[in-house]
């Protein structure tokens, strides 16, 4: 994790205080929380964009969807597929986090 400062004028900074102390949390903590929400879909372009050029720059490192799936944990039971016309549900991956698709469930 990096480093930074930033400046707040004295109103922000104590209201922020009050709020950390109110949640049991740091301020920094509130910091990062309000920046990934505000810049989330900005970040995770340059985030994609970063593992396209790592991939470009070096495509072994890739693994196939059967792998990936087997490290992470991801189980599809027999019955996974959809009934035609029914909307496909994303199943999201967070690290350290094993999800079985369709339960809606996480192992962890």
């Amino acid at each position: 994790m990096k480093k930074l400062m930033i400046y707040l004028n004295e109103d922000v900074h104590e209201d922020l205080r009050q709020l950390a102390f109110r949640k049991r949390t740091s301020m920094a903590a509130l910091v990062r929380y309000a920046v990934d929400k505000t810049f989330e879909d900005e970040l995770d372009v340059i985030a994609g964009e970063r593992a396209l050029e790592e991939y470009a720059a070096d495509p072994t490192q890739a693994v196939t969807l059967d792998e990936y799936m087997e490290r992470r944990g991801i189980v599809l039971s027999s019955g996974a597929e959809p009934a035609r016309g029914a909307r496909s549900r994303k199943v999201a991956e967070r690290p350290g986090r094993a999800y079985r698709a369709g339960s809606g469930a996480s192992k962890g």
